[in-house]
Order: structure tokens, then sequence, then C-alpha cells
């Protein structure tokens, strides 16, 4: 008996401090700051879901993209004043300012000549426009819209031949304009625009006897976002 007893109290002291050890190797596999985290998680986010895989549940919120809203960049075209010898091309710069989605300010300056009376009167323009354009369809690799605005037009007029005796004169015309067309994304930075535009100029000048100054003109522009 007394051997029993002895057996028993050895066996007991071996497997008191099983316990503790248990803990022990628990905490090197699952650290405290560990169980801190995981029990204090959210069970809805989808980060903490094993379910889920890891690409997928340490995924970030994605931000949303403000895009881009300036652009600037050349601009050109060609024309056809009533009443001219023949049409003409015209160049310059433009700017646009997105001002929401579906609205957008466009600030442009242009030159270009016309001949009237057989090459006997040479006009020569500044065209300074001021343009709001309304986005029909404000997303997607083409965005049609309608235009209108006003214009400030520097004018010489140049008086040849049969007109020689004419003094030149310069003129300081204002007009309005109005058109469609669309703007095609070729980046995420840049765009291709090209839209169709009839200008009503208040020519004051009646030296150019039925003439007037407004056209037809077709417009293309390339728009660099910032």
């Amino acid at each position: 008996m007394e051997s029993i007893g002895l057996i028993s109290a050895f066996l007991a002291s071996l497997a008191a401090p099983g316990a503790p050890q248990e803990s022990i190797g628990d905490d090197l596999w699952e650290p405290a700051s560990f169980r801190a985290v995981a029990s204090s998680s959210d069970p809805g986010d989808p980060r903490t879901d094993p379910s889920l895989p890891l690409s997928i549940a340490s995924a970030e919120p994605a931000l949303a993209d403000p895009g881009p809203h300036f652009s600037i960049g050349p601009a050109g075209g060609y024309l056809r004043a009533r009443g001219s010898d023949r049409g003409t091309w015209f160049a310059g710069a433009q700017a646009r300012l997105r001002l929401a989605k579906i609205l957008a300010a466009e600030a442009s300056i242009t030159f270009h000549e016309n001949h009237y009376e057989g090459g006997d009167v040479l006009v020569t323009q500044y065209p300074v426009q001021l343009t709001a354009m309304l986005y029909i369809i404000p997303e997607g690799p083409i965005q049609p819209y309608i235009l209108g605005g006003v214009g400030w037009y520097y004018t010489r007029i140049d008086y040849r031949g049969a007109f020689s005796g004419t003094p030149d004169t310069t003129e300081h015309f204002f007009g309005v304009h109005l058109g469609a067309g669309a703007e095609l994304m070729l980046a995420p930075n840049i765009g291709l625009d090209a839209d169709v535009r009839y200008i009503f100029v208040n020519a004051t000048n009646q030296k150019v006897i039925n003439r007037d100054f407004n056209y037809w003109q077709i417009s293309f522009g390339l728009n660099f976002y910032f």
C-alpha cells in the first residue's frame, strides 16, 4: 500500500506543471497581441473573415477617383464665311474647365483670314470665344455635348484692287455661337474633341456690299488634362 501511495504522489507531481506548460505552448503559436486583435475584430469585416481568400480579405476600400478637371491644348479647323471667295483653315489654342460631370467652360483664341470680292477684300480675324458645354453623356470613351457662347472678334479689313481707294479699317465685333460636338478620351488624361459651330458676328462695317461675317466652322482640339 505504501508503494502505491508513493507512485500516486509521483504521478500527481508530474501532472501538476502540465497546465502551465500547455499555456506556454499556446502563447508561442498565438501571441497575446494577436488574440487581442482577433477578439476585437468586427465579425462583419471582410478583412478578418477566414472564409475569404487572403487577396480579398486584405483589400483596402478603393478611393474615389476625382478625375481630370482642367485641360489645355491646340485647336484648329476649317470654316467658310458667308459670301467669301473660298473656305479657310484656322489655328489657335483652347482651355477647358469641367465644372461638373455634365458642364464645362471653354476659352479659346484662334486666327484666320477670309477673302472677298475676288481677293480685293481681305478680312483677318482673331476670335476670342467663351463657350459653355453641356455633356449629354458625361461618362465613357465618347462624350457628346451641345454648346453655346459669346465671342469678341478683333477684325482687320484690308482693301485692294477695285477697293484700293477705301482705307483699311480695324474693328472689334461681338458675336454669339451655337453648336454640338463630342470628345473622345484617348487616355485618362488626353482627349480629342470635334464640333460644328455656327458663328453670328454682329459686323457693323457696311463697305462690303451684300456681305457679312457669319460662318460655319468645324473645330478640332487636343485636350491635355491636369
